[in-house]
């Protein structure tokens, strides 16, 4: 018994841990569906040039960054439903930090990403979410706070609302 008791234990506690206990809250994987490419399509939109002329790759995160811990990286597949959009997607995990100012940078090409990230979701409705992102470029940031609707199949920010960030336009 004790020894049934060792091995469902951590199970249990990985399992709780997967449920934030909010009603509508979705989980990291669920991100990568219809909802998470329209709000990020429309934050690929509405991002601004801090440093125009200057190549960019785009990188997509998920969820909230832990303490001395890294986000959650897009799947390939996710980031393939933006080939349409001609831009050069780079994984999360092939950044590294640069010297001196610690900006990442992706290994290969040596550019700094647009770091695309969203952060939460949650169901409102049977139609409607709330979704918080933002984007990241070297020490420039915003974040945003969407409100999403699905109306004849189509996912549509109705609303956004900038919560913070540091860009001047």
């Amino acid at each position: 018994m004790t020894r049934r008791a060792i091995i469902l234990l951590p199970l249990l506690l990985s399992l709780a841990a997967c449920d934030s206990g909010e009603p509508g809250v979705m989980s990291v994987r669920e991100y990568e569906g219809d909802l998470g490419e329209a709000v990020i399509r429309q934050l690929i939109k509405s991002l601004p040039d801090p440093a125009p002329g200057v190549p960019k790759n785009y990188c997509v995160i998920f969820g909230e960054f832990a303490r001395g811990g890294a986000p959650i990286p897009a799947r390939t597949d996710f980031m393939r439903r933006f080939d349409d959009l001609n831009l050069p997607f780079v994984s999360a995990t092939s950044l590294k930090e640069s010297e001196p100012d610690h900006a990442l940078i992706d290994q290969q090409s040596g550019l700094s990403p647009y770091l695309l990230q969203i952060r939460s979701m949650k169901s409102t409705s049977a139609t409607t979410w709330d979704v918080e992102m933002g984007w990241a470029y070297k020490k420039t940031f915003e974040r945003h706070s969407y409100k999403v609707e699905l109306k004849d199949g189509k996912h549509t920010v109705i609303s956004s609302e900038r919560i913070e960030g540091n860009f001047a336009p």
